[in-house]
């Protein structure tokens, strides 16, 4: 190479080095220039409104509720741990600036805005609230950037008993019925494995209308198969779910990611 390539060469390698540079640059001016919102009123544990109306639900984690709603009329009527997970919100939050980011997915079905919420000492808010076991991880792809920290702190809570953690039973899955909008630990066998298009069924007894049972979402299977587990594997197996027991045609948990059902001798 003569030397008047070789020059070439070199600013362009040097032009792009300083691209690059700049390009980072102008994210990390970018991040800490990011709009700051004021938050005027926290609905939930996992849920905010904004000054200017908007409503932010918090992605990737799920809180006890606080309100229940009877026809057209919301009333006071919290789960286990939901006034909690309601003040520590409030604490860290109300009337304050924080910062939004977002994922691949900014609105649910709702138009609330789906974010990463943070102070403005930096604490992303999703995290402090599992960390502290006031709530557990909900996935939901494709916003699923932070799902490593979060299960890792969800399991940090569990093994030190914060929480909700400090108060979960196991029942059996006959039980589940009496144990409505609770978080809890089901164990059963799986005695069948059905599949549609939309959910993975797992029955624990042949009558799904009126027997436990849990789904996982088909659009969360592929977090499954990243951790090697074959979903058809868990048929006839004796297995502990953990989750929130809903009344969706009798009692019934969603499994949202592989850390919430293992099998159990």
């Amino acid at each position: 190479m003569n030397k008047r390539n070789l020059c070439r060469a070199f600013l362009s390698i040097f032009s792009a080095v300083i691209f690059a540079v700049s390009v980072c640059e102008h994210g990390a001016t970018a991040e800490k220039a990011a709009k700051a919102y004021v938050v005027r009123n926290v609905v939930d544990g996992d849920t905010i409104e904004l000054e200017n109306g908007r409503k932010v639900r918090y992605i990737g984690i799920n809180t006890p509720e606080t309100m229940e709603r009877f026809g057209r009329t919301w009333v006071f009527s919290p789960e286990k741990f939901g006034t909690q997970a309601k003040a520590f919100n409030k604490g860290l939050v109300f009337r304050k600036k924080v910062r939004l980011e977002f994922d691949k997915e900014k609105e649910d079905r709702y138009g609330r805005w789906l974010a990463y919420v943070y102070t403005s000492g930096g604490e992303m808010v999703n995290l402090e609230l599992v960390r502290k076991g006031l709530a557990t991880v909900y996935t939901f792809p494709p916003n699923v950037k932070y799902l490593g920290p979060l299960l890792e702190a969800q399991e940090d809570a569990r093994e030190k008993g914060l929480g909700l953690w400090g108060t979960i039973e196991t029942i059996s899955s006959e039980e589940a019925g009496g144990h409505i909008d609770e978080f809890i630990i089901v164990r059963g066998v799986v005695r069948d494995i059905s599949f549609s298009k939309k959910m993975i069924f797992f029955n624990f007894y042949p009558d799904k209308n009126d027997s436990f049972h849990a789904v996982i979402p088909a659009r969360n299977a592929y977090l499954f198969d990243e951790k090697g587990i074959d979903i058809s594997g868990f048929k006839g197996k004796n297995v502990e779910v953990f989750g929130k027991i809903e009344d969706r045609n009798g009692p019934s948990i969603r499994i949202d990611n592989p850390t919430q059902i293992e099998m159990h001798n």
